[in-house]
């Protein structure tokens, strides 16, 4: 009886380990899905003609309709021909661009005519400035109809002129632009608001914490959860630059001050409490943090870097921690000139497809005549990456 049980269970037992071992072998072979270039959101996004053809910042927040706004800093309009732009192309210092729903049309904004473009949002000058200000772009947030938008305050310092090589006589618009370009300092940040859907600027407010003495750039980041708009900035150090959080309520009426600032273990109105975000890399400037399900995403490339890394987290001010590697930028290596670099990756959340992250990272050169040669070489690239490739052992650790 028991011989005859036996031989009975040896065929069930074999195809138990048949089908044991043949599913092992399926997820042991299966294809993990990587980052992949998008150019079709690139060719959407730039124009050689009536549109943006080149910027960097490359900040987005979604709009309640579906369609997204994008923030530039330094950006170009104007006729690209074989993939040059003219070297007397004007830059502006700032523009947007508004991209509908349906990702078929997209308008670019700014002041004055596409033939003479000024930038889209301008400082006021202050008691004592001896020259211009401007604004670049940081990240922003929406409440009801109205937009608000962080931006970096700089000011023109002569102090911190590249000089170029050249004679005053043999100088051209790119030379001068070269020195211009590195002459500035910062001075705070402001908060500004437009209308929704037409881009009306409502009021400007200075933010309300000591920029000299604290030196945390507020503002590269902001997210609204929880009924909190959390706002977020790097502090710099040589070789390490760390990532500092503060937040206001979302029903507040003064989005520009009375924060409160991120201690590791709590929330405080004292500044000089504020704690950062512990990471073992050096951050970039412009970084995203973002809720995707029930996990916080944090987003950064490595700061003088090609790689760029994601963090995930149960808060949004501490405790990242299952890095990845997600995506080499390959420009620098390319090049031959070791004149093009990539910075600032930056996600935008609202185009999550089919599971897919994408992202965005600048492109630029030590060398402006570069920018004006090439079209390329001051065109952000896109990429997507599967949110799995992000969330994979996390719920290991």
């Amino acid at each position: 009886m028991i011989l005859k049980n036996l031989k009975n269970r040896i065929p069930i037992t074999c195809i138990l380990l048949f089908v044991i071992f043949t599913t092992a072998c399926q997820k042991s072979t299966k294809q993990k899905r990587l980052a992949t270039i998008d150019n079709s959101f690139k060719e959407l996004f730039y124009a050689d003609s009536g549109g943006i053809t080149g910027a960097d910042g490359i900040f987005s927040i979604a709009l309640k309709d579906g369609s997204s706004v994008f923030l530039f800093g330094d950006s170009f309009l104007g006729e690209v021909v074989e993939g040059a732009r003219d070297a007397n192309t004007t830059m502006m210092r700032n523009s947007f661009m508004a991209i509908n729903k349906e990702k078929t049309k997209v308008k670019a904004i700014y002041e004055g005519e596409y033939d003479n473009p000024v930038s889209f949002i301008e400082p006021s000058n202050e008691e004592g400035d001896s020259t211009y200000r401007w604004y670049w772009p940081g990240h922003g947030f929406v409440k009801g109809d109205t937009i608000y938008v962080f931006a970096i305050n700089l000011y023109n310092e002569p102090s911190a002129v590249v000089e170029s090589d050249k004679s005053q006589e043999d100088q051209d618009g790119v030379d001068k632009l070269t020195e211009e370009m590195f002459a500035f300092r910062v001075s705070h940040f402001d908060l500004l608001s437009f209308t929704l859907p037409d881009f009306k600027h409502i009021e400007t407010q200075k933010t309300g914490y000591d920029y000299d003495e604290n030196s945390i750039d507020f503002g590269n980041c902001v997210m609204v959860d929880d009924d909190y708009v959390y706002i977020f900035g790097t502090k710099n150090f040589p070789g390490n630059a760390k990532i500092h959080v503060a937040r206001v309520p979302f029903n507040s009426r003064t989005f520009h001050n009375n924060w409160e600032y991120s201690t590791g273990v709590g929330w405080d109105r004292d500044i000089n409490r504020s704690t950062p975000i512990e990471l073992d890399i050096s951050v970039s400037e412009q970084f995203s943090i973002f809720k995707y399900l029930d996990k916080y995403v944090l987003l950064t490339q490595e700061r003088a870097g090609t790689d760029i890394f994601t963090y995930v987290s149960d808060f949004p001010n501490k405790g990242f921690k299952n890095k990845k590697n997600i995506y080499h930028t390959p420009e620098s290596e390319l090049d031959t000139t070791n004149r093009i670099h990539t910075y600032n990756a930056l996600a935008h959340s609202q185009y999550i497809e089919n599971d897919e992250l994408l992202v965005s990272y600048c492109v630029n050169s030590l060398r402006v005549r570069d920018v004006f040669e090439n079209v390329e070489n001051y065109r952000g690239r896109f990429f997507r990456v599967p949110m799995e490739m992000i969330l994979e052992d996390e719920n290991m650790n």
